[in-house]
């Protein structure tokens, strides 16, 4: 009968580890955060930064240039969005004032990533 007990306290103990990581599974390849619930097309009006002086892999000063936010007009409403950018934010070319522009955002409202529209 103890045995038998054993068994089936190792059995759930097996069990409720298994469901555990499975569900951390499902979270870690959960698609929510990389899946845009909204995108949005339009043209840059002001972008908002920072600079610093840095140096190059060849120990040469250079400008560093950090974009912190862009505030677009959307192309089909022409309403004012403003997107925030942080380390996780990818944008391929930095864009400029005058720029036509491509941004995912999550449901969230964190923004995924801005790419600039070649003219």
């Amino acid at each position: 009968m103890n045995s038998l007990k054993a068994t089936s306290l190792a059995t759930v103990i097996v069990t409720v580890g298994l469901v555990g990581a499975l569900g951390t599974l499902a979270e870690a390849q959960s698609p929510l955060e990389s899946t845009p619930s909204k995108v949005v097309t339009g043209e840059v009006a002001q972008v908002k930064g920072e600079f610093h002086m840095a140096k190059d892999p060849k120990g040469e000063l250079t400008l560093d240039i950090v974009d912190k936010s862009y505030v677009i007009i959307t192309s089909h409403a022409g309403d004012e969005v403003r997107l925030e950018l942080d380390d996780n934010t990818k944008v391929r070319k930095r864009v400029n004032p005058g720029d036509k522009i491509v941004a995912k955002i999550s449901s969230q409202g964190h923004t995924l990533s801005v790419t600039r529209l070649e003219p």
